[in-house]
């Protein structure tokens, strides 16, 4: 793998899975701009939208694993090819929604698709960067999702003001079936003999010893970061009175800063991996991050809208340092054969972990409002991260392990 690691196409493809997650972001996000309107036009309550999450998480926790092995089996190019033109393809077919059953339909079919992304560009980070450079490939793909999160807003907002909510999702559609052709003509895999994930039994995965930690600890942490994605353009609405336009032109702020951590967060690390070994540079990052991520519950007792933005853009930026680690752990961890596998567990239990909070959410916001909520969410960053420290980070062995 030594030509693969020194040559320069390694920045190319990493430039492609930047623009593969911004755009698998701006599918999904266009929706959770648009809520509020698409409420009203298809008349559904906070418990039909929450039912509607849970839909697209359901099919996103199942195919999760599934295409971790899809991906270690035939490797990157052909799975993100396939996976990005399926979920354009979702993604536009939500235009044509109707009421509840075909929206959530419809992102069932985006949820089915999208995790294809996120395997496939690991695989693609293992395969063409080394140890050390590793941690910035997962986390420039890793800024490309919140970065597709922030073009989501304006984007989004400025269509529908001008030509419908219909048309955002149409044209977002158009632009990733446009990429996944280019990906196809651009991407190719290593020119080396595959490891094959179906060689290695389920049982031998499961019995990696650091699985549970990392399965667990990421059910707990992406439930608030599908918070973010899916419920905070709604309460900066429900609760400051945003309108559409504004949304469009203040939201992406908090999306930025979360492209600013998954980039730093990545980047730092890397660079302190030849002072602390590549276990221990993740945990420099993670701990204090987790820490900050408490501050979550101060969220609604702010009533300054600014000041409201301003927590909320600092609390993503520390979720993707996180995150962006976490991620490239898994590398860090686990050899090859099977590290593609054990991230599409994982992103299977990261969607359980929002598939089950999602109707509680909904429930919640209709019953007693969001204070409840951001209560629940702002310790579940500092519970993991005591946890992944105990079963992980106090014995750190520097290297990956199987």
């Amino acid at each position: 793998m030594h030509a693969a690691h020194t040559s320069p196409r390694r920045w190319l493809y990493a430039g492609l899975l930047l623009l593969a997650s911004v755009v698998n972001y701006i599918d999904r996000q266009t929706l959770s701009v648009l809520a509020v309107t698409m409420q009203h036009d298809l008349h559904l309550t906070d418990v039909d939208y929450g039912h509607v999450v849970q839909a697209f998480l359901l099919a996103y926790m199942v195919m999760y694993t599934l295409s971790g092995r899809l991906v270690d089996r035939f490797g990157a190019r052909w799975t993100q090819g396939v996976f990005l033109l399926v979920w354009s393809v979702a993604d536009a077919c939500t235009g044509f929604a109707r009421g509840f059953f075909s929206l959530a339909t419809s992102r069932f079919a985006l949820g089915a698709a999208e995790p294809g992304n996120y395997t496939a560009s690991l695989r693609a980070s293992g395969d063409w960067f080394n140890e050390r450079e590793r941690s910035i490939a997962v986390g420039i793909y890793s800024m490309g999702g919140t970065l597709g999160a922030a073009i989501a807003v304006p984007i989004a907002a400025g269509l529908a003001t001008a030509f419908g909510w219909r048309s955002a999702f149409f044209v977002t559609g158009a632009i990733g079936a446009l990429l996944a052709a280019v990906w196809m003509l651009l991407y190719r895999d290593p020119a080396v003999q595959r490891e094959r994930a179906a060689s290695v039994p389920w049982l031998t995965v499961l019995r990696q010893p650091h699985i549970a930690a990392l399965l667990i600890t990421r059910t707990m942490t992406d439930s608030v970061w599908y918070f973010f994605l899916f419920w905070s353009v709604k309460y900066m609405q429900d609760t400051h009175g945003l309108t559409l336009k504004t949304v469009g032109t203040t939201l992406w702020i908090l999306y930025v800063a979360a492209d600013i951590g998954s980039l730093l967060g990545g980047f730092i690390s890397g660079k302190l991996v030849p002072r602390f070994g590549a276990l221990r540079a993740r945990f420099v990052i993670m701990l204090p991050v987790a820490a900050c991520m408490f501050a979550l519950c101060t969220v609604p007792h702010l009533h300054s809208t600014s000041a409201a933005i301003t927590v909320l853009s600092g609390l993503a930026l520390c979720h993707m340092a996180w995150m962006t680690n976490a991620t490239v752990m898994t590398l860090d961890l686990f050899p090859r054969s099977m590290a593609t596998t054990v991230q599409g567990m994982i992103g299977s239990a990261s969607a359980a972990g929002g598939l089950l909070t999602a109707a509680a959410i909904g429930s919640s916001i209709q019953t007693h409002g969001y204070t409840p909520v951001f209560y629940g969410l702002c310790i579940l960053h500092p519970l993991a991260a005591l946890l992944l420290w105990w079963r992980i980070g106090s014995r750190a062995v520097v290297g990956g392990q199987g």
